[in-house]
């Protein structure tokens, strides 16, 4: 695998969503941007030497102006980003997420818990028990207010049945204990929410799911996936075990409105 190659198109897929308008920034530099109710989305942005602050405060200039939230995705290892991550919390920017892309070719090899069922969720009540699990594992919420759920389970769905994603869950003796997502939109597919809930950890219930996942995903022409994971997360060792190499990084800089 060509990790250079494999960063070049992944980050060349991503962005793509940063596909929308923004203030001229020039001469300190460019950057691309896309638009939410209340927030701005600033990416792949580059300065010229010496022009990092400059760049940052034209953009919070552009955002004040329009009341809105400034969220920040920086890869520092791209021409234009080094100086970047000082510059935007020197400007009052709280980093929010320290992400390691990793990736992987061909099949995965491990077995993991052979008592554990991976299937691709084709019913409603599936996904809503795949919302439920996500969000008591992602927020650490045990008791997620139904009417969250609800909505992001319908969103899901809906996602599902567009052709976006593909969503599956992980059954221990018929209940599910576990779950991920696989983008099918992409050049180079992502595996995403990967989770498995607090009783049934690290008995290989995840190692299961993943090499479950990418291997009904890979072929021989298209065998590159990758992840995105924390850099902090525990679950970082099994992938590494699992065969997935680090890429790059992806840090998440967050201002509010003032």
């Amino acid at each position: 695998m060509d990790t250079q190659d494999v960063a070049q198109r992944i980050l060349a897929q991503r962005a793509t969503r940063y596909n929308e308008a923004g203030p001229s920034l020039a001469p300190a530099g460019t950057a691309r941007f896309h638009h939410e109710a209340g927030r701005v989305r600033v990416g792949y942005a580059q300065a010229r030497p010496g022009q990092a602050a400059a760049l940052v405060a034209r953009v919070v200039q552009y955002a004040r102006g329009k009341q809105l939230q400034v969220q920040w995705s920086v890869v520092p290892e791209r021409s234009g980003e080094e100086d970047l991550a000082a510059a935007l919390k020197e400007a009052g920017f709280t980093r929010t997420e320290d992400l390691l892309l990793m990736a992987h070719a061909g099949p995965i090899e491990a077995t993991g818990d052979t008592r554990v069922t991976i299937q691709p969720i084709m019913r409603w009540q599936t996904m809503l028990e795949y919302e439920y699990g996500s969000r008591q594992c992602f927020y650490d919420d045990p008791a997620p207010l139904e009417g969250w759920v609800q909505q992001r389970a319908t969103d899901r769905w809906r996602e599902q049945q567009n052709g976006w994603y593909r969503y599956y869950a992980a059954l221990l003796d018929g209940r599910l204990v576990g779950g991920c997502y696989i983008s099918l939109f992409e050049d180079i597919p992502t595996l995403m929410g990967v989770y498995t809930l607090p009783e049934v950890r690290k008995r290989g219930v995840a190692t299961r799911m993943i090499a479950e996942t990418v291997n009904q995903m890979v072929r021989p022409d298209h065998d590159i996936c990758c992840l995105f994971v924390e850099r902090a997360n525990p679950a970082r060792n099994l992938y590494t075990d699992l065969g997935f190499v680090p890429i790059i990084s992806t840090m998440t800089f967050t201002l509010g409105l003032r």
